[in-house]
């Protein structure tokens, strides 16, 4: 009920707040800065992938956003592999967390908007790597996902 009530009638005097603040400063320009700079890390990840990542893999090209969409080989479990991939010291979240009906075992989503492009490219090398070992494992064992 707290909640509700802050959210349906928030405090006058902190509406006032923003609305001077956003009146008289040039938040604008910061959202160019912002755009920027997340424009320059995705297109670091996204070059990243490109060059490290295996037939088979697919991802989205963001037009906003902080997060890349990627699509794994055939007969890889992103969740199965996330162990090995910390381990290698790089995370992402596994997409099977983003469906109610458990597709998304291929997927994850790779977040680009807070490590320097440096590190980025560093991460989707290791997740490369990781990858690799895995589609290895697979092919000698089989398994994985569909």
């Amino acid at each position: 009920m707290a909640s509700e009530a802050t959210t349906l009638c928030p405090v006058a005097l902190s509406q006032y707040v923003v609305a001077e603040f956003l009146a008289h400063h040039p938040w604008q320009d910061q959202i160019k800065v912002f755009r920027e700079l997340y424009r320059v890390r995705r297109d670091a990840c996204l070059d990243a992938l490109q060059a490290s990542f295996p037939a088979g893999s697919s991802w989205t090209i963001p037009a906003g956003g902080f997060y890349v969409w990627l699509t794994l080989p055939a007969g890889i479990d992103a969740k199965a592999m996330l162990p090995r991939a910390i381990q290698g010291r790089v995370a992402y979240v596994p997409g099977v967390g983003f469906y109610s009906d458990g597709q998304g075992a291929r997927n994850l989503r790779l977040a680009y908007s807070l490590p320097e492009p440096d590190r980025i490219r560093e991460g989707v090398r290791r997740l490369a790597g990781v990858l690799a070992d895995e589609l290895e494992i697979v092919a000698t064992f089989g398994g994985g996902t569909p």
